[in-house]
């Protein structure tokens, strides 16, 4: 029995696998304008009724317009290419920017842990001959201060020594550090350069965005006059049709601009990183 309700279960996995894998993705842009069956069929009327000079007007001005989706569809293929480059780019770039000196500021913080780890009987030492040099003082016991004065004088100076040699190996890491962070500010500074192209990127998707709601409904008008067989009508919609389209055209262009001059940037920002 439960070997039963197992394939069972494996069953509607793989077909649930398979209903998802058969459904459609998402387009990457809008649909292009199509005619609609019975529009298709009423346009092909008008065109065989109209004039010569109409008919061929039109069909050139249809033709024009499928050519212009055309490369607007090739133009979404080559911003969406650069785009998706470009963040796994700038993903990368600041990936190295956080990794800036890690290893040398690593490699610093040790050599100050080991010289205090190597310096540490040195200190011990020049406090244990303070307190017994403090005790024959407190005894005035000549002969032993005698003694122990000049060992500790001579600690004293052992330690001076190493203090100084701690002292300068941590000023090398806070020297390290400040370049590091200037270094970081700086590239950081580079990339950021690029939210002005974002924002731009976003003004021209929006201009596409009130473009295309505007093709659509001249598309829906063109379809209506296609039916009525009205050529002029239709001729007045492809061409408002044709000079929104060559509009997204012109935006979409602005934005591969924008995509190239980010790519730019970031090539700059990887040659800012220290090697």
């Amino acid at each position: 029995m439960l070997l039963s309700k197992t394939k069972l279960i494996v069953i509607i996995l793989a077909l649930s696998l398979a209903a998802a894998i058969s459904l459609p993705m998402p387009a990457a842009h809008a649909a292009p304008f199509e005619f609609t069956v019975t529009a298709k069929t009423a346009y092909d009327k008008m065109i065989a009724a109209a004039p010569a000079a109409t008919a061929s007007k039109l069909a050139k001005q249809y033709s024009d317009l499928q050519t212009s989706q055309k490369s607007d569809i090739e133009w979404d293929k080559k911003i969406n290419d650069l785009h998706y480059r470009n963040e796994e780019n700038m993903l990368a770039a600041r990936a190295k920017v956080k990794e800036i000196d890690v290893a040398k500021h690593a490699k610093l913080t040790e050599a100050i842990v080991q010289a205090k780890k190597k310096y540490e009987p040195v200190f011990n030492i020049h406090e244990t001959l303070k307190k017994q040099l403090a005790m024959a003082k407190s005894a005035k016991n000549k002969v032993m201060i005698s003694v122990l004065q000049p060992q500790v004088d001579a600690a004293k100076t052992a330690v001076t020594i190493a203090k100084e040699d701690i002292k300068q190996k941590e000023a090398a890491l806070k020297k390290a550090k400040a370049e590091t962070i200037a270094t970081k500010k700086t590239i950081n500074a580079t990339l950021s350069s690029t939210d002005t192209l974002k924002v731009k990127i976003k003004a021209a998707k929006g201009t596409i965005s009130s473009l295309k709601k505007s093709f659509s409904t001249e598309g829906t008008l063109l379809n209506q006059a296609v039916r009525k067989g009205d050529a002029a009508a239709s001729s007045a919609s492809f061409t408002r049709m044709l000079s929104w389209q060559q509009q997204i055209i012109t935006q979409k262009q602005s934005i591969y601009s924008y995509e190239q001059q980010i790519d730019a940037v970031i090539a700059k920002a990887n040659g800012q990183i220290p090697k």
